[in-house]
């Protein structure tokens, strides 16, 4: 709505920053002078005669006025897009194997695991994961990207972050050293997938490696389990077979080779260890759709925008009256800033004293 430009004297006479004088001037010179010295210092101007008297609006860094508006607009905006989010928005997590290719949901493409490494620090702690994804559409490759912590990959939408990692250590490769008590001299090394037999060469064995446990531990209620997925007491479940007779089976052990315990009913000339293990990694990433980001940014943006113009950008405006009396023209002027009002009266001053000054 624009302000009226018709006021009455007591009007502007109530304004806190005002003044009055009289010059020996038309009504015409007075005008012109007056809006000479408004324009010159960037105030818009607004005007209406009116028999003798001409009502006179300036202006100036009016966008301030919008301030308050701007910042109630953007809150909208961000309710609006945390409401979005909330219908509309997702999230789910993907476990991949290397060269593994799953469905996104509520996507038409998919994503491939093309490689997954992890790096360490020189003491063995972990420095970073990273997963080389390929976007696939329409049995396609159409983006590939390393996504590591903090540089996850955008596609159509959808963000996809490192989570996670670990091992599949239902999938595990055993290495397992065999020596013979009665003979230095003998040392065998089999290796095989847990679940799988390899027969002892030389020897009428088969070694069955039947379990593999990462960390292993004996719970409260004496259960052989994994006390985490991390290979921090690797152990692996072996037995022996002759002639389709089981003739040992026991727990041996990577870290302490001394505490493996194998159990035969007869004396036994073997002793194995476990030498090493190898299983294939799989990465753990998060894929999320979150419509709503957008307008939650776009309401923020405004937010700022809108402290900044009422903060920064406050807004001036002067009133003024004249009226020709007598072959004289009486300025009546007040004025109001939104802010910066020592600012503002001291320009204010120097506008009434160029008018005291004008010929």
């Amino acid at each position: 709505m624009r302000p009226r430009l018709e006021l009455e004297a007591k009007e502007v006479g109530v304004l806190k920053v005002k003044d009055k004088l009289n010059k020996n001037l038309t009504l015409a010179e007075a005008r012109e002078g007056l809006k000479r010295e408004l324009s010159s210092r960037h105030y818009r101007l607004r005007e209406r005669e009116k028999e003798n008297r001409v009502f006179l609006l300036a202006r100036k860094k009016t966008l301030g006025l919008f301030g308050a508006d701007v910042v109630h607009l953007g809150l909208l905006i961000i309710l609006a897009g945390g409401i979005t989010s909330g219908l509309a928005g997702f999230k789910e997590y993907l476990t991949f194997s290397q060269g593994k290719v799953l469905d996104v949901s509520k996507a038409d493409f998919k994503l491939r695991l093309d490689k997954f490494e992890t790096e360490y620090y020189a003491n063995g702690s972990v420095r970073d994961w990273k997963s080389t994804l390929t976007v696939i559409e329409k049995e396609k490759p159409v983006l590939s990207k390393v996504v590591e912590v903090n540089h996850p990959l955008s596609y159509k939408g959808f963000v996809f972050y490192q989570s996670s990692y670990g091992w599949d250590w239902t999938n595990t490769w055993l290495e397992v050293l065999v020596k013979k008590n009665s003979d230095p001299s003998f040392l065998k090394k089999i290796e095989a997938k847990v679940g799988e037999s390899v027969r002892l060469e030389g020897e009428n064995i088969q070694i069955a490696l039947l379990q593999f446990i990462p960390d292993f531990v004996i719970n409260e209620k004496n259960e052989i389990t994994s006390r985490s997925s991390q290979p921090d007491n690797p152990a692996a479940f072996i037995e022996g077979w002759q002639d389709n007779k089981k003739i040992f089976s026991g727990w041996i052990f990577s870290r302490f080779p001394d505490f493996s315990r194998i159990h035969s009913e007869q004396k036994l000339d073997f002793s194995f260890e476990l030498k090493n293990f190898t299983a294939g990694q799989f990465s753990v990433i998060q894929a999320a759709s979150d419509p709503g980001a957008s307008f939650i940014w776009l309401g923020c943006g405004l937010v700022m925008l809108g402290l900044l113009l009422a903060f920064y950008w406050p807004s001036r405006e002067i009133r003024v009256i004249l009226e020709e009396r007598q072959r004289q023209t009486e300025f009546l002027a007040g004025g109001i800033s939104a802010k910066s009002r020592e600012a503002f009266e001291s320009e204010f001053k120097e506008i009434m004293s160029s008018i005291r000054r004008m010929k």
